[in-house]
């Protein structure tokens, strides 16, 4: 009796585009500051799917499995999401710091500088590393929606009723 694994990757694809879409959108992705609210979501998302089209009972395992997968799809996503909105985000910067420098609040001298330097075209290096740790982190978090997805949406096991004492023994003391 083998039990067809359930298929992980076509809701994780599904749930990981929409999530890292959400992530990688202005304003939209402050979302992730409750907790990372999208990616736990398209998790749970992900187990959705994979619940409706998994005939079986499905586990933490497979939960953490199709929520980790879900992960890594989002940060790919908000990472080739971030290469075309990195110039409106630098101007959103400093619109942010122009407002807070009005305010009355010495702002750093170099910020201008930082600002500028950030609005070029960004480097490999910078852009591999960005993705491995919003990888890492997306992950970790996906499994944990995956793991809440499970308990939201799965189908239960049918637990077997606990055996009941047998009644009418005399052997009472």
């Amino acid at each position: 009796m083998n039990p067809q694994k359930p298929e992980y990757l076509r809701p994780a694809l599904i749930a990981g585009a929409i999530a890292g879409v959400l992530s990688g959108l202005p304003f939209v992705s402050a979302g992730n500051c409750l907790c990372c609210l999208w990616i736990v979501g398209g998790a749970a998302l992900a187990v959705n799917l994979l619940a409706k089209s998994a005939g079986g009972v499905l586990t933490s395992g497979d939960g953490a499995i199709v929520g980790a997968l879900t992960g890594i799809v989002a940060a790919i996503v908000n990472a080739l999401m971030a290469i075309p909105l990195r110039p409106f985000n630098m101007e959103l910067a400093r619109r942010v710091m122009g407002k807070v420098s009005e305010l009355g609040t010495d702002m750093p001298s170099n910020l201008n500088g930082f600002l500028d330097s950030g609005s070029g075209i960004l480097s490999p290096g910078w852009f591999l590393l960005s993705l491995f740790l919003s990888a890492a982190v997306f992950t970790i978090v996906g499994v944990l929606g995956g793991i809440i997805g499970v308990s939201l949406f799965a189908k239960k096991k049918r637990q077997a009723a606990p055996p009941s004492a047998p009644q009418g023994s005399g052997d009472a003391a």
